[in-house]
Protein backbone atom coordinates (compact mmCIF):
# COMPACT_ATOMS: atom_id res chain seq x y z
CA UNK A 1 0.00 0.00 0.00
CA UNK A 2 1.29 3.59 -0.58
CA UNK A 3 1.97 6.11 2.29
CA UNK A 4 -0.40 8.53 1.32
CA UNK A 5 -2.92 5.93 1.53
CA UNK A 6 -2.19 4.59 4.38
CA UNK A 7 -1.61 8.00 5.79
CA UNK A 8 -5.44 8.84 4.50
CA UNK A 9 -6.70 5.61 6.28
CA UNK A 10 -4.79 6.79 9.65
CA UNK A 11 -6.70 10.22 9.60
CA UNK A 12 -10.27 8.16 8.88
CA UNK A 13 -10.18 5.72 11.63
CA UNK A 14 -8.41 8.29 14.29
CA UNK A 15 -11.54 10.81 13.09
CA UNK A 16 -14.19 7.96 14.25
CA UNK A 17 -12.27 7.32 17.29
CA UNK A 18 -12.50 10.77 17.80
CA UNK A 19 -16.21 11.60 16.74
CA UNK A 20 -17.14 8.40 19.41
CA UNK A 21 -14.76 9.94 21.88
CA UNK A 22 -16.40 13.43 21.93
CA UNK A 23 -19.81 11.93 21.68
CA UNK A 24 -19.10 9.72 24.97
CA UNK A 25 -17.48 12.44 26.61
CA UNK A 26 -15.62 15.28 26.26
CA UNK A 27 -12.71 16.24 24.29
CA UNK A 28 -10.27 13.50 22.78
CA UNK A 29 -9.18 10.77 25.18
CA UNK A 30 -8.47 7.02 25.32
CA UNK A 31 -10.83 5.78 22.33
CA UNK A 32 -8.65 8.46 19.92
CA UNK A 33 -6.06 7.08 21.80
CA UNK A 34 -6.44 3.72 20.84
CA UNK A 35 -7.72 4.58 17.63
CA UNK A 36 -4.36 6.36 16.45
CA UNK A 37 -2.58 3.56 17.75
CA UNK A 38 -4.16 1.04 16.24
CA UNK A 39 -4.44 2.66 12.56
CA UNK A 40 -0.59 3.41 12.59
CA UNK A 41 0.11 -0.35 13.70
CA UNK A 42 -1.57 -1.38 10.75
CA UNK A 43 -0.46 1.80 8.70
CA UNK A 44 2.96 0.49 9.16
CA UNK A 45 2.53 -3.56 8.81
CA UNK A 46 0.88 -2.87 5.02
CA UNK A 47 2.20 0.30 3.71
CA UNK A 48 5.61 -0.37 1.70
CA UNK A 49 8.74 -0.59 2.77
CA UNK A 50 10.46 2.85 1.03
CA UNK A 51 6.74 4.30 2.48
CA UNK A 52 7.14 3.95 6.18
CA UNK A 53 8.61 6.46 6.91
CA UNK A 54 5.83 8.99 6.25
CA UNK A 55 3.70 6.29 8.41
CA UNK A 56 6.77 6.67 11.18
CA UNK A 57 6.19 10.86 10.88
CA UNK A 58 2.31 11.19 10.39
CA UNK A 59 0.73 10.57 13.48
CA UNK A 60 1.43 14.11 15.37
CA UNK A 61 0.72 15.21 12.11
CA UNK A 62 -3.24 13.00 11.84
CA UNK A 63 -3.86 13.79 15.62
CA UNK A 64 -3.49 17.60 14.61
CA UNK A 65 -5.73 17.36 12.09
CA UNK A 66 -8.23 15.77 13.93
CA UNK A 67 -7.98 18.29 16.87
CA UNK A 68 -8.39 21.42 14.31
CA UNK A 69 -11.33 19.34 12.86
CA UNK A 70 -13.08 18.33 16.22
CA UNK A 71 -12.34 21.95 17.50
CA UNK A 72 -14.20 22.87 14.22
CA UNK A 73 -16.77 20.75 14.51
CA UNK A 74 -17.50 20.93 18.36
CA UNK A 75 -20.41 23.56 18.43
CA UNK A 76 -19.55 24.34 22.39
CA UNK A 77 -15.40 24.92 21.59
CA UNK A 78 -14.31 28.17 21.01
CA UNK A 79 -11.69 27.98 17.48
CA UNK A 80 -8.64 30.08 19.22
CA UNK A 81 -4.58 29.67 19.69
CA UNK A 82 -5.28 28.80 23.52
CA UNK A 83 -8.13 25.99 23.12
CA UNK A 84 -5.53 24.54 19.91
CA UNK A 85 -2.81 24.60 22.29
CA UNK A 86 -4.42 23.31 25.51
CA UNK A 87 -5.64 20.22 23.33
CA UNK A 88 -2.17 19.79 21.73
CA UNK A 89 -0.75 19.81 24.79
CA UNK A 90 -3.26 16.63 26.35
CA UNK A 91 -2.57 15.00 23.27
CA UNK A 92 0.94 15.16 23.29
CA UNK A 93 1.29 11.36 24.85
CA UNK A 94 -1.13 10.06 22.24
CA UNK A 95 1.30 11.42 19.57
CA UNK A 96 4.45 10.23 21.06
CA UNK A 97 2.94 6.71 21.59
CA UNK A 98 1.23 6.01 18.45
CA UNK A 99 5.44 7.79 16.66
CA UNK A 100 7.03 5.07 18.89
CA UNK A 101 4.98 2.28 17.95
CA UNK A 102 5.42 3.10 14.10
CA UNK A 103 9.45 3.54 14.48
CA UNK A 104 9.57 0.30 17.06
CA UNK A 105 7.58 -1.38 13.74
CA UNK A 106 9.47 0.49 10.36
CA UNK A 107 13.15 -0.76 12.68
CA UNK A 108 11.52 -4.24 12.96
CA UNK A 109 10.23 -4.51 9.33
CA UNK A 110 13.88 -3.06 8.32
CA UNK A 111 15.77 -5.38 10.39
CA UNK A 112 13.80 -8.72 9.04
CA UNK A 113 14.14 -7.63 5.34
CA UNK A 114 18.10 -7.87 6.21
Amino acid sequence: MRGVVAVIGMFLITLTGAAADSFIGIGLGLVTLGSLVGATVLAALVVRRRDLVSVVVAPPLVFVGVALLNIGLAPSANFNLATVATLLVRGFPTMAIATGVALVLALVRAAARR
